[in-house]
């Protein structure tokens, strides 16, 4: 059947052709040329619709399936990325605060170490203090016993010169036996 209407295609086309090769020139219609231009335009557009039209379209939408997905991955990345960021941020803002935590703790701690460092050379120097006027006392007072103890040995010592310069024998008697009966 589709050689039947080629065939009467052919048989119409061929006095067009017959036609139109009379007339020549630069603005001559040529009707057979037209009919199989549109003949072969209308095979050419069914071929194309037919096989290469449905390639094209598959291939099209395969492109724009891995396009869009990669959009799509792209935007979930991006969302991704932007909470991460967030979270990145947040555990830099937690480090800075535990930062300046740790610097006023630390800041704290040596304030406290270094009172205590002072109240503990006050304590060391007051004791420090209180133990030599301690040592000065007790130095003072040996001197004193010892100057008392020398100024005895000289008293009993001039007291004995003198003594035995004012006394005699029946005077020391005397004291002696005054001495014994007291005791």
């Amino acid at each position: 059947m589709r050689l039947a209407g080629l065939g009467a295609l052919w048989s119409i086309a061929t006095p067009v052709k017959l036609a139109a090769q009379a007339e020549t020139g630069i603005f001559s219609l040529n009707l057979g040329l037209v009919v199989w231009t549109w003949i072969l335009f209308g095979l050419t557009l069914l071929v194309l619709a037919k096989w290469v039209f449905p390639l094209i379209a598959g291939g099209l939408e395969q492109r724009h399936a891995k396009i869009q997905g990669a959009i799509d991955d792209a935007l979930s990345a991006r969302d991704e990325a932007k909470g991460l960021l967030s979270q990145q941020e947040a555990a830099l803002e937690a480090a800075r605060s535990e930062a300046r935590e740790m610097l006023e703790s630390a800041r704290q701690h040596a304030d406290g170490l270094r009172k205590e460092m002072l109240e503990e050379a006050r304590a060391q120097q007051s004791q420090m203090l209180d133990d030599a006027r301690r040592e000065i006392g007790h130095e003072r007072d040996r001197l004193r016993e010892e100057i008392r103890r020398d100024a005895v040995d000289l008293a009993l010592a001039a007291s004995e010169r003198l003594i035995r310069a004012r006394l005699d024998a029946e005077e020391n008697r005397r004291l002696v036996h005054d001495f014994v009966s007291d005791v």
